[in-house]
Protein backbone atom coordinates (compact mmCIF):
# COMPACT_ATOMS: atom_id res chain seq x y z
CA UNK A 1 0.00 0.00 0.00
CA UNK A 2 1.34 3.41 -0.95
CA UNK A 3 1.33 6.45 1.27
CA UNK A 4 -0.87 9.34 0.16
CA UNK A 5 2.23 11.48 -0.37
CA UNK A 6 3.49 8.98 -2.95
CA UNK A 7 0.52 9.34 -5.28
CA UNK A 8 1.41 10.35 -8.83
CA UNK A 9 1.49 14.13 -9.07
CA UNK A 10 -1.25 14.15 -11.71
CA UNK A 11 -3.66 12.25 -9.45
CA UNK A 12 -2.83 14.46 -6.48
CA UNK A 13 -3.61 17.52 -8.61
CA UNK A 14 -6.92 15.97 -9.65
CA UNK A 15 -7.89 15.28 -6.04
CA UNK A 16 -6.94 18.86 -5.22
CA UNK A 17 -9.16 20.19 -8.00
CA UNK A 18 -12.14 18.20 -6.73
CA UNK A 19 -11.57 19.43 -3.17
CA UNK A 20 -11.21 22.98 -4.48
CA UNK A 21 -14.58 22.69 -6.24
CA UNK A 22 -16.25 21.47 -3.04
CA UNK A 23 -14.69 24.34 -1.09
CA UNK A 24 -15.76 26.89 -3.72
CA UNK A 25 -19.31 25.59 -3.71
CA UNK A 26 -19.40 25.85 0.09
CA UNK A 27 -18.16 29.44 -0.04
CA UNK A 28 -20.69 30.38 -2.73
CA UNK A 29 -23.64 28.56 -1.16
CA UNK A 30 -25.17 31.50 0.69
CA UNK A 31 -24.64 33.86 -2.24
CA UNK A 32 -26.32 31.42 -4.63
CA UNK A 33 -29.30 31.02 -2.30
CA UNK A 34 -29.66 34.78 -1.91
CA UNK A 35 -29.52 35.27 -5.67
CA UNK A 36 -32.24 32.66 -6.31
CA UNK A 37 -34.47 34.21 -3.67
CA UNK A 38 -33.90 37.74 -5.03
CA UNK A 39 -36.95 38.62 -7.15
CA UNK A 40 -34.88 41.16 -9.09
CA UNK A 41 -32.73 38.33 -10.48
CA UNK A 42 -35.21 36.02 -12.27
CA UNK A 43 -32.44 34.21 -14.17
CA UNK A 44 -30.33 33.38 -11.12
CA UNK A 45 -31.37 29.73 -10.98
CA UNK A 46 -30.81 29.29 -14.70
CA UNK A 47 -27.37 30.89 -14.40
CA UNK A 48 -26.53 28.53 -11.56
CA UNK A 49 -27.56 25.56 -13.70
CA UNK A 50 -25.37 26.82 -16.57
CA UNK A 51 -22.30 27.47 -14.42
CA UNK A 52 -22.66 24.07 -12.74
CA UNK A 53 -22.89 22.30 -16.09
CA UNK A 54 -19.79 24.07 -17.42
CA UNK A 55 -17.79 23.53 -14.23
CA UNK A 56 -18.59 19.82 -13.98
CA UNK A 57 -17.63 19.14 -17.61
CA UNK A 58 -14.39 21.10 -17.32
CA UNK A 59 -13.42 19.37 -14.10
CA UNK A 60 -14.30 15.90 -15.42
CA UNK A 61 -12.26 16.47 -18.59
CA UNK A 62 -9.33 17.84 -16.58
CA UNK A 63 -9.31 14.90 -14.17
CA UNK A 64 -9.65 12.41 -17.03
CA UNK A 65 -6.68 14.04 -18.78
CA UNK A 66 -4.65 13.94 -15.56
CA UNK A 67 -5.57 10.28 -15.10
CA UNK A 68 -4.35 9.34 -18.58
CA UNK A 69 -1.25 11.52 -18.23
CA UNK A 70 -0.33 9.61 -15.06
CA UNK A 71 -0.03 6.46 -17.15
CA UNK A 72 -3.40 4.92 -16.28
CA UNK A 73 -5.99 3.89 -18.86
CA UNK A 74 -9.63 4.87 -19.33
CA UNK A 75 -10.53 1.24 -18.59
CA UNK A 76 -8.83 1.58 -15.21
CA UNK A 77 -10.89 4.72 -14.63
CA UNK A 78 -13.98 2.54 -14.97
CA UNK A 79 -14.92 3.38 -18.55
CA UNK A 80 -15.08 -0.24 -19.59
CA UNK A 81 -17.68 -2.91 -20.03
CA UNK A 82 -18.06 -5.19 -17.04
CA UNK A 83 -17.82 -8.93 -17.38
CA UNK A 84 -19.50 -12.01 -16.00
CA UNK A 85 -22.01 -12.27 -13.20
CA UNK A 86 -20.84 -9.06 -11.55
CA UNK A 87 -21.74 -7.03 -14.62
CA UNK A 88 -25.05 -8.85 -14.94
CA UNK A 89 -25.85 -8.16 -11.28
CA UNK A 90 -25.04 -4.46 -11.55
CA UNK A 91 -27.17 -3.99 -14.67
CA UNK A 92 -29.99 -6.01 -13.09
CA UNK A 93 -30.00 -3.61 -10.13
CA UNK A 94 -30.13 -0.67 -12.53
CA UNK A 95 -33.08 -2.26 -14.32
CA UNK A 96 -34.99 -2.85 -11.08
CA UNK A 97 -34.29 0.71 -9.95
CA UNK A 98 -35.53 2.03 -13.30
CA UNK A 99 -38.76 0.05 -12.91
CA UNK A 100 -39.24 1.46 -9.41
CA UNK A 101 -38.69 5.02 -10.64
CA UNK A 102 -41.15 4.52 -13.49
CA UNK A 103 -43.77 3.20 -11.07
CA UNK A 104 -43.21 6.24 -8.82
CA UNK A 105 -43.59 8.61 -11.76
CA UNK A 106 -46.82 6.95 -12.86
CA UNK A 107 -48.17 7.12 -9.33
CA UNK A 108 -47.49 10.85 -9.10
CA UNK A 109 -48.94 11.39 -12.57
CA UNK A 110 -52.25 9.68 -11.83
CA UNK A 111 -52.67 10.15 -8.07
CA UNK A 112 -53.52 13.50 -6.54
CA UNK A 113 -52.70 12.10 -3.11
CA UNK A 114 -49.21 11.17 -4.28
CA UNK A 115 -48.68 14.66 -5.71
CA UNK A 116 -49.83 16.29 -2.48
CA UNK A 117 -47.44 14.09 -0.50
CA UNK A 118 -44.63 14.98 -2.89
CA UNK A 119 -45.25 18.71 -2.42
CA UNK A 120 -45.28 18.26 1.35
CA UNK A 121 -41.95 16.46 1.19
CA UNK A 122 -40.48 19.18 -0.99
CA UNK A 123 -41.81 21.80 1.39
CA UNK A 124 -40.03 20.10 4.28
CA UNK A 125 -36.77 19.60 2.38
CA UNK A 126 -35.41 23.05 3.20
CA UNK A 127 -32.76 24.29 0.78
CA UNK A 128 -33.38 21.46 -1.68
CA UNK A 129 -36.35 23.42 -2.98
CA UNK A 130 -34.01 26.13 -4.23
CA UNK A 131 -32.88 23.93 -7.13
CA UNK A 132 -36.50 23.20 -8.07
CA UNK A 133 -36.94 24.46 -11.67
CA UNK A 134 -39.93 26.77 -11.99
CA UNK A 135 -39.98 28.03 -15.58
CA UNK A 136 -40.02 26.06 -18.84
CA UNK A 137 -36.44 27.15 -19.60
CA UNK A 138 -35.31 26.05 -16.15
CA UNK A 139 -37.02 22.69 -16.54
CA UNK A 140 -35.33 22.05 -19.88
CA UNK A 141 -31.94 23.10 -18.50
CA UNK A 142 -32.47 20.94 -15.43
CA UNK A 143 -32.61 17.85 -17.64
CA UNK A 144 -29.31 18.85 -19.27
CA UNK A 145 -27.89 19.31 -15.78
CA UNK A 146 -29.18 15.85 -14.82
CA UNK A 147 -27.36 14.23 -17.74
CA UNK A 148 -24.22 16.24 -16.99
CA UNK A 149 -24.21 15.27 -13.32
CA UNK A 150 -24.84 11.62 -14.12
CA UNK A 151 -21.79 11.43 -16.35
CA UNK A 152 -19.31 13.82 -14.75
CA UNK A 153 -19.98 13.15 -11.08
CA UNK A 154 -19.58 9.41 -11.59
CA UNK A 155 -16.27 9.95 -13.40
CA UNK A 156 -15.07 12.27 -10.64
CA UNK A 157 -16.37 10.67 -7.45
CA UNK A 158 -16.61 6.99 -8.34
CA UNK A 159 -14.00 6.54 -11.08
CA UNK A 160 -11.28 9.07 -10.36
CA UNK A 161 -11.48 9.49 -6.59
CA UNK A 162 -11.90 5.82 -5.69
CA UNK A 163 -9.27 4.81 -8.24
CA UNK A 164 -6.74 7.39 -7.08
CA UNK A 165 -7.31 6.93 -3.35
CA UNK A 166 -7.17 3.14 -3.73
CA UNK A 167 -3.51 3.55 -4.64
CA UNK A 168 -2.86 4.89 -1.14
CA UNK A 169 -5.59 3.31 0.99
CA UNK A 170 -7.51 0.02 1.14
CA UNK A 171 -10.28 -0.05 -1.46
CA UNK A 172 -13.05 0.07 1.16
CA UNK A 173 -11.57 3.19 2.76
CA UNK A 174 -11.08 4.86 -0.63
CA UNK A 175 -14.76 4.17 -1.40
CA UNK A 176 -15.89 5.56 1.98
CA UNK A 177 -13.85 8.76 1.53
CA UNK A 178 -15.15 9.26 -2.03
CA UNK A 179 -18.74 8.65 -0.91
CA UNK A 180 -18.34 11.14 1.94
CA UNK A 181 -17.03 13.80 -0.43
CA UNK A 182 -19.90 13.09 -2.83
CA UNK A 183 -22.43 13.70 -0.05
CA UNK A 184 -20.61 16.90 0.95
CA UNK A 185 -20.88 18.00 -2.66
CA UNK A 186 -24.65 18.14 -2.14
CA UNK A 187 -24.43 20.52 0.82
CA UNK A 188 -26.43 23.07 -1.22
CA UNK A 189 -29.47 20.87 -0.56
CA UNK A 190 -29.19 21.46 3.17
CA UNK A 191 -28.75 18.85 5.90
CA UNK A 192 -31.94 16.97 5.05
CA UNK A 193 -30.99 16.87 1.38
CA UNK A 194 -27.53 15.56 2.23
CA UNK A 195 -29.01 12.83 4.40
CA UNK A 196 -31.38 11.88 1.59
CA UNK A 197 -28.35 11.57 -0.69
CA UNK A 198 -26.67 8.99 1.56
CA UNK A 199 -28.70 5.89 0.47
CA UNK A 200 -28.25 6.47 -3.27
CA UNK A 201 -24.57 7.30 -2.69
CA UNK A 202 -24.07 3.97 -0.97
CA UNK A 203 -26.03 2.22 -3.71
CA UNK A 204 -24.06 3.82 -6.55
CA UNK A 205 -20.76 3.05 -4.84
CA UNK A 206 -21.65 -0.61 -4.27
CA UNK A 207 -22.90 -1.04 -7.84
CA UNK A 208 -19.64 0.42 -9.14
CA UNK A 209 -17.51 -1.82 -6.95
CA UNK A 210 -19.53 -4.92 -7.83
CA UNK A 211 -19.83 -4.26 -11.55
CA UNK A 212 -16.29 -2.85 -11.91
CA UNK A 213 -17.63 -0.37 -14.46
CA UNK A 214 -18.88 3.21 -14.46
CA UNK A 215 -21.51 2.65 -17.13
CA UNK A 216 -24.23 1.14 -14.89
CA UNK A 217 -23.86 3.89 -12.27
CA UNK A 218 -23.77 6.60 -14.93
CA UNK A 219 -27.07 5.31 -16.35
CA UNK A 220 -28.65 4.97 -12.89
CA UNK A 221 -27.47 8.43 -11.81
CA UNK A 222 -28.91 10.01 -14.95
CA UNK A 223 -32.21 8.17 -14.52
CA UNK A 224 -32.50 9.26 -10.88
CA UNK A 225 -31.84 12.93 -11.66
CA UNK A 226 -34.11 12.95 -14.72
CA UNK A 227 -36.85 11.30 -12.64
CA UNK A 228 -36.51 14.10 -10.09
CA UNK A 229 -36.96 16.63 -12.90
CA UNK A 230 -40.07 14.83 -14.17
CA UNK A 231 -41.51 14.77 -10.65
CA UNK A 232 -40.95 18.52 -10.37
CA UNK A 233 -42.67 19.10 -13.71
CA UNK A 234 -45.68 16.88 -13.01
CA UNK A 235 -46.13 18.39 -9.55
CA UNK A 236 -46.14 21.91 -10.97
CA UNK A 237 -48.43 21.05 -13.90
CA UNK A 238 -51.17 19.75 -11.62
CA UNK A 239 -50.72 22.20 -8.73
CA UNK A 240 -53.75 24.35 -9.58
CA UNK A 241 -56.01 21.40 -10.43
CA UNK A 242 -55.07 19.62 -7.20
CA UNK A 243 -55.72 22.73 -5.16
CA UNK A 244 -59.14 23.14 -6.79
CA UNK A 245 -59.99 19.51 -6.18
CA UNK A 246 -59.04 19.82 -2.53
Amino acid sequence: MMHISNLPLELAIGIGLILALLAWNALRENANKAAILDSSRPDARLQLYNSTIATLWLLAMACTALWVTSGLTLAELGLRAGQGWRSLLSWSIVGLAACYMMASLLQVRFSRKARVQLREQLGQSGDFGLIHPETAREQDRFFLLAITAGITEEILFRGFLIGALALAFPLWLAAVIAAGLFVLGHAYQGLRGMLNTVPITIGLTLIFLVGDSLWPVIVLHILADVAAGVLFRVSDQYAEADAAAA
